[in-house]
């Protein structure tokens, strides 16, 4: 199992105030080499801890020869016997083979007092775990996409480099004070490709593992960059959520869990997710690898995709009563709109009647129906306080000036003139749910 290095955190639920990473805190003391205040090979001066873990610590220190802090990760001494040393300096060449601004920089690479240790940059900020948890898990929708965003792009370039991080999780990401997003700890990573690299190691955060690691008849395979993929989408569904997309209280049954247990949509957790979330979401978290999302570019890109799709319109009314038009329309509409429901009726009593068994996000209406036409019917959807802010977009062939003042004094959006561009009709639709949904 990994362990967690993010810093120690004073309670946040009533002051909602993030610490510092590079705080100084209290700790037994790891070595006299290395305690406060010593000068680490004449350059690292220990000012205090930023985080600790069962395998080491990570140190504040001060370089004194380029004047700037640093972060200092050194080996607890009573883990310091065969293999632990290995594994600690591969992380130091796992970080330095990158050169991301998603991902943290390493500096230098040492031993000192027997002890090895390598300096990385110090990240001004908190780890994703702190950040989250100040916020209760409600995170805005685009902000948390746009951390997510630089999460892939880090992890990415992780993968481009023949690396696979294996314990992608809230506490090894660091975010600073502008909340962009950097990858750290590679304390598990491991390479992948033909030799197989990675054979027989079980290692990661139980709450965050992909099943093959944990199942895989008794030996676990060649580590590939699916295994990223998917707790990568674990992070995605605990910030997009406020959960995890499954819980348990032991190791062994989050494992299980992971590898049978049907997770909920993340659409009916936040109701702010439009269902392209969960085709996302839910595509990163496949048990199979096979089946899961094929990369993490791919993710990244379905995410982006979703996020546009949140401004999209969830039912969307069209009452014509030509037949041609009103088909084509509604063919051009599911073809833009693929999670919309179309409702298409020919004349405006039959549209009052939709309206009352189902609330809509767009009406396009004719000008002129049997019945009901556009400009009663305009009327009608303004007076309710749940259609008072849809867009209205109403068609004619006839109409003119003084039929658009009207319409626009009642409340309609958009007065075209038949024929139409079906590309236009949706654009405008497009943009003008965007400009209401960010009102």
């Amino acid at each position: 199992m990994s362990h967690d290095f993010s810093p120690v955190a004073p309670a946040l639920a009533e002051t909602q105030a993030l610490p510092r990473r590079g705080t100084v805190t209290s700790r037994p003391p790891l070595a006299e080499a290395f305690a406060h205040g010593s000068l680490i090979d004449g350059t690292y001066r220990i000012l205090g801890d930023v985080g600790q873990g069962a395998m080491g610590v990570v140190l504040l220190a001060r370089d004194e020869q380029l004047e700037r802090n640093v972060a200092l990760k050194v080996i607890r001494p009573e883990r310091l016997r065969p293999g632990f040393a290995e594994r600690f300096r591969e992380e130091a060449k796992a970080m330095a083979r990158l050169n991301h601004r998603n991902i943290v920089a390493i500096h230098a690479f040492g031993e000192h007092d027997g002890l090895p240790y390598f300096v990385m940059e110090l990240v001004d900020g908190y780890t994703l775990n702190q950040w989250l948890a100040a916020r209760f898990n409600d995170v805005d929708l685009e902000l948390g996409v746009a951390i997510l965003n630089e999460v892939c792009l880090g992890v990415s370039a992780i993968h481009a480099a023949g690396t696979v991080h294996r314990d992608i999780k809230p506490s090894n990401i660091l975010l600073d004070r502008e909340l962009h997003a950097r990858i750290a700890d590679f304390g598990i990573s491991t390479s992948y490709g033909e030799d197989g690299t990675g054979r027989n190691v079980f290692a990661g955060t139980p709450a965050y593992m992909a099943p093959e690691i944990a199942f895989s008849e008794g030996q676990v395979g060649p580590i590939t960059p699916s295994a990223d993929v998917y707790s990568l989408a674990c992070v995605a569904y605990q910030m997009l959520t406020g959960r995890l997309p499954v819980d348990g209280q032991s190791d062994i049954e989050l494992l299980a869990k992971h590898a049978v247990e049907e997770v909920a949509l993340p659409s009916q957790l936040n109701p702010k997710l439009a269902p392209s979330f969960d085709r996302v979401l839910l595509g990163g978290l496949a048990k199979n690898p096979h089946e899961r999302t094929e990369s993490v570019d791919a993710f990244r890109t379905a995410l982006l995709d979703a996020m546009n799709r949140i401004y999209e319109p969830r039912r969307i009314l069209v009452a014509e009563d030509d037949r041609d038009f009103r088909d084509a329309l509604e063919v051009k509409l599911h073809m833009e709109f693929p999670d919309a429901e179309v409702i298409c009726v020919g004349d405006g009593n039959s549209a009052l009647a939709a309206i009352d068994e189902q609330e809509i996000s767009a009406a396009i209406l004719d000008l002129q129906m049997p019945g009901l036409g556009g400009i009663p019917l305009t009327a009608a959807l303004r007076a309710r306080d749940a259609l008072a802010r849809i867009p209205v977009f109403v068609l004619t062939a006839a109409g003119g000036p003084n039929e658009w003042r009207l319409l626009h004094h009642i409340g309609a959006d958009k007065f075209l003139v038949k024929p139409v561009d079906l590309d236009d009709v949706v654009s405008m639709l497009r943009r003008m749910l965007r400009e209401r949904a960010q009102r």
